[in-house]
């Protein structure tokens, strides 16, 4: 997983019109260490967020790893850890 891919979803979940966003979530380097509520990701979000990490890169995700999930930089981690360990 690449840090452009997680962008793309994060704008995804974050806007209820993709065609027209009313915000944008680009990831700078100091953003991969902020806190997704400072990112104003919202629990619905990073909800749905997980759902598309698990279908999209075949990851299970569970409740106590996704509560783990502090910052940008704490899921392209374990996603791409997940990922290259074939774990489902």
């Amino acid at each position: 997983m690449e840090k452009a891919d997680l962008e793309m979803i994060l704008n995804r979940v974050i806007n209820e019109d993709p065609d027209t966003p009313s915000r944008v979530i680009a990831l700078s380097a100091e953003d991969l260490d902020r806190s997704l509520d400072e990112l104003e990701v919202d629990s619905l979000a990073k909800a749905e967020m997980i759902a598309i990490l698990d279908d999209q890169y075949e990851v299970d995700i569970s409740d106590a790893e996704a509560a783990k999930f502090a910052t940008p930089r704490d899921i392209l981690d374990f996603v791409t850890t997940r990922a290259e360990q074939g774990a489902r």
